[in-house]
């Protein structure tokens, strides 16, 4: 997945080469509960999903470490599986989270289409991440 471009906006701009590619691997193996994304047409990888952070309190869970390759973006593709993973969620929690970075302009637009709500800025290891949700009961 050598597509510079997929992370122009995140704050990993590395993340596109093999040592860069290994580090997200490794992270969104270690306890997530990551799905690959398949082009059912071509059977293809074509990107890569996970829930994370789930807090029983809350009755919460996140979803991302998320990517898409290039020729898939700006379609149904990202909407398609954010409402497969909502829907699978919201049988087990009332909340899901977002995390983005606060320069990702495209997550951001991406996560607003889909009924997400800012509700939080915090700054992690130097970077503005913003909190977005979508609860339960405003779900469509």
């Amino acid at each position: 997945m050598q597509q510079p471009q997929i992370r122009a906006q995140h704050p990993d701009k590395m993340r596109y080469t093999p040592l860069g590619f290994t580090k997200y691997f490794q992270k969104l193996m270690s306890g997530n509960i990551a799905y690959l994304i398949l082009d059912a047409k071509t059977e293809m990888v074509i990107g890569a999903t996970s829930f994370y952070n789930f807090n029983a309190t809350e009755n919460s869970v996140a979803i991302g470490y998320s990517f898409l390759k290039k020729e898939y973006w700006g379609g149904e593709y990202n909407k398609s599986i954010k409402k497969l993973m909502m829907d699978f969620a919201f049988e087990q929690v009332d909340q899901v989270i977002y995390h983005v970075a606060s320069d990702n302009l495209r997550s951001q637009g991406a996560l607003k289409k889909i009924g997400a709500v800012k509700f939080h800025e915090e700054e992690q290891n130097g970077q503005l991440k913003y909190f977005y949700v979508i609860k339960k009961e405003d779900y469509k």
